[in-house]
């Protein structure tokens, strides 16, 4: 008697295929698709970065997805095979898990490299060891404490991924004085890769990109050494697959932001894209022509629209700031602008500058005292035409930090300068959020005939340079990132914010701001 059941156990036999069989013909002889790593074939730049003589430093740079990177580990690894036990490099990035698809590159091209046979990577000390005797190390570097690791160390060359991440030159300058080789014709070298709109971008294009041509050697103050710029983007790399699409991608990651498309996809340095005014900054509506000073001619004018504000530093650049609020409707050579608009007419910023005059925005004069920056205060109330006193002493406002005691016999630094003629009161405390607003607001509005906007003269270099570029903080996006050269922006936000609030404004009565 069968049973029934409601499956079976029984597998059918597959019948075997016949030599004689379509589909066996046809792909019997199809090779196996590779599944390993392969040999990296250089791009035509990048064979001209091969090219590039020991003697030069080189900078790489662009937009995305030109093969900087691979580019980087082409030349590492060719100085590897060239240097032997000569060749001690580190590999370095703003963030240690940034290095892994670096790593990852390095390892796939040992594996195809007979002459680098044997070469393996400790993974816990993060270094590779190279048959040949060279040695690489693998960092991260984001300020000078960083540096500890290559203290006393001798590298024959450094490799740095994406410097642009690093907010200050500082930490790179440290490892170069680490750069040094004791075997004959090998000549230590740094090698940098970056890309615009990145927290570090102002000091590259400051130091670098506004001063190179590409494939040109060019001496760089900074380094001390001539360097080579190289440029690439997407369009450079015939290797890159799908390329219509990736830039359709790339463009949609930049939420229609025109000038941060010009800058990931073309690799353009002259676009202000990304930063923290970007939506309102415009150089052609808020320039205005240097007025030779203060417009004690202009109508309607009164010392009581003075204004002066100071954010102070020594490592850090001290910004002080010369103002004019025009009382009603103002003529400016030519230029109609709105009661109540907030010019700058003039600075002093105490940045450091190198011999050739490049101003390093984020480095401060570590030799300024009180009585120096309250003599520079004088002098800068006298070229443009009044003595500081005319300046009412609630419109000199400075970050209320500079009364904190510092267990000096000469009080705070509010009290030094107060004392040496230069005296400030403290600026409105609160969030930072509300005051970066309030100076936006004045960007959009500059230009309007009718409504209070903000400008300046050619001579607030500092405002020119360093606020373009200013980026989001990554923890508060209502903020600014503080590892940048935010000082005139303090200082500009001091300002404001007092002259929006009514206790700085008023003739006459008590005040309860504290006054140094």
């Amino acid at each position: 008697m069968s049973q029934t059941t409601s499956g079976s156990n029984l597998i059918r036999k597959r019948n075997p295929l016949s030599p004689h069989d379509r589909r066996y013909n046809t792909n019997k002889v199809k090779t196996p698709a590779p599944v390993g790593p392969k040999r990296l074939e250089p791009l035509p730049w990048q064979r001209g970065l091969l090219s590039i003589p020991d003697q030069y430093d080189v900078l790489l740079s662009g937009g995305r997805g030109g093969g900087k990177s691979t580019g980087l580990v082409l030349l590492l690894l060719r100085d590897v095979l060239r240097f032997g036990r000569g060749f001690c490099g580190a590999l370095v990035r703003r963030d240690l898990a940034g290095l892994r698809k670096l790593e990852r590159e390095i390892t796939d091209q040992i594996a195809v490299t007979p002459e680098l046979a044997g070469s393996h990577y400790l993974t816990g000390a993060k270094e590779f060891r190279f048959s040949n005797g060279a040695i690489l190390y693998l960092h991260y570097l984001k300020d000078e404490a960083s540096f500890g690791r290559f203290q006393g160390m001798d590298l024959s060359h450094v490799y740095v991924d994406e410097s642009g991440q690093i907010a200050d030159p500082a930490p790179l300058l440290r490892l170069r004085s680490s750069m040094r080789s004791t075997i004959d014709g090998l000549e230590p070298r740094m090698v940098l890769t970056c890309n615009p709109n990145n927290t570090g971008s102002y000091w590259h294009y400051e130091n670098f990109i506004r001063r190179m041509v590409p494939w040109q050697p060019t001496h760089i103050e900074l380094f001390k050494k001539e360097c080579v710029l190289v440029h690439s983007t997407l369009f450079d790399n015939i290797h890159l697959a799908n390329k219509d699409a990736y830039i359709q991608n790339l463009k949609a990651s930049c939420n229609f932001d025109e000038a941060k498309i010009q800058s990931e996809v073309y690799g353009s340095w002259g676009q202000v894209s990304g930063s923290f005014f970007s939506h309102v900054w415009s150089k052609e509506r808020m320039m205005l022509p240097d007025w030779d000073g203060i417009p004690t001619w202009a109508d309607g004018y009164d010392d009581f629209n003075l204004w002066m504000s100071l954010d102070w530093g020594t490592r850090s650049p001290s910004s002080l700031l010369l103002a004019y609020r025009t009382p009603v409707m103002t003529w400016w050579k030519g230029q109609r602008i709105g009661a109540g608009s907030l010019v700058l007419v003039d600075e002093v910023y105490t940045c450091l500058s190198s011999p050739d005059g490049t101003r390093q925005w984020n480095h401060g004069d570590r030799e300024l005292t009180t009585s120096k920056l309250a003599a520079m205060a004088k002098e800068l109330c006298s070229r443009n035409g009044i003595p500081i006193n005319r300046i009412p002493t609630r419109h000199r406002v400075a970050d209320a930090a500079i009364g904190a005691a510092l267990g000096s016999n000469d009080g705070s630094i509010g009290a030094q300068l107060k004392a040496h003629g230069a005296g400030f009161v403290a600026a409105p405390k609160g969030r930072r959020a509300p005051g970066w607003q309030a100076i936006a607001r004045l960007m959009e509005a500059a230009g309007d005939p009718v409504h209070p906007g903000l400008y300046a003269t050619p001579k607030v270099e500092s405002f020119w340079a360093t606020v373009p570029g200013l980026t989001y903080s990554q923890h508060d996006p209502e903020d600014l990132d503080t590892t940048q050269p935010d000082h005139v922006a303090d200082s500009l936000k001091y300002l404001v914010m007092a002259q929006a609030d009514p206790k700085y404004s008023h003739r006459a009565g008590a005040t309860q701001y504290q006054v140094y």
